[in-house]
């Protein structure tokens, strides 16, 4: 990269004395960066307290489970791409002190995840088998994974406006609110699925539903966090000569 635009565009030169680091704006990335970094840390504990949880039903649930997740974060991926775009708009206009089009984009965004996640709601719960048996045709790994599949399609559109809203705390700068309603909800599904999961009744099913219960519950926390952080960061005193940037940019 320093060969091709020192010899190709001398109009943009690199300024070595700038690559200093400046600790200021290393620690407000790191402030950013580090929470939101974290939530896929307990994503991990949560996948690893599932396979300890349903390793005394066998291989076959094990299999089910790891198939079935997959097949989720592959049905995910419309959503993940949209939360990608949330972050850099909602900025954009967070820093263009613009508050009116910070609330539409997030309106915006929430409604569209809803209604991608509605559709593949839909998929995932008739036809659970159908995504399952593409990369397994072994019955009990298909009866397990349909199963997963099924019950936990109940929490996509929940699982959307997590994505969406987590994307839109990035956008204006605090991640620490989804990083709190991410471990509220590990802590929410870690302890019921361990206590229950000794019970001599337990159903690997139970496990299922008391997960997409805790993404309901993160949906709801995300929600009214982002409700007090607008309300907080939307109030733009702005003095009588406060010319925006973009009224500036060439």
């Amino acid at each position: 990269m320093v060969t091709y635009f020192e010899k190709k565009y001398h109009y943009v030169r690199f300024r070595f004395p700038l690559f200093r680091p400046q600790t200021k704006i290393w620690r407000r990335m790191l402030g950013v960066g580090v929470p939101a970094g974290a939530e896929f840390l307990l994503l991990f504990v949560y996948i690893m307290l599932v396979y300890s949880i349903i390793r005394a039903f066998g291989p076959e649930a094990q299999a089910g489970f790891g198939i079935g997740a997959r097949v989720m974060q592959a049905l995910f991926l419309p959503v993940v791409a949209l939360s990608f775009a949330v972050a850099p708009v909602v900025g954009q206009n967070f820093g263009g002190r613009h508050a009116d089009r910070v609330r539409h984009s997030v309106y915006s965004a929430i409604g569209i995840a809803s209604a991608m996640m509605l559709v593949l709601t839909v998929i995932a719960y008739l036809a659970p088998a159908t995504l399952i048996r593409i990369f397994s045709r072994d019955p009990p790994v298909i009866a397990f994974g349909s199963e997963y599949l099924r019950i936990v399609s109940l929490n996509f559109i929940s699982a959307g406006i997590v994505f969406t809203t987590s994307s839109v705390f990035q956008g204006i700068g605090n991640t620490l609110p989804p990083l709190f309603s991410s471990l509220t909800r590990l802590m929410l599904f870690a302890v019921p699925a361990l206590l229950i999961s000794h019970m001599p009744d337990f159903e690997i099913r139970e496990l299922w539903y008391l997960s997409v219960g805790s993404i309901v519950f993160q949906m709801c926390v995300n929600l009214l966090l982002l409700r007090h952080e607008l309300r907080k960061r939307l109030r733009f005193g702005e003095p009588e000569n406060f010319i925006p940037a973009s009224a500036t940019a060439s």
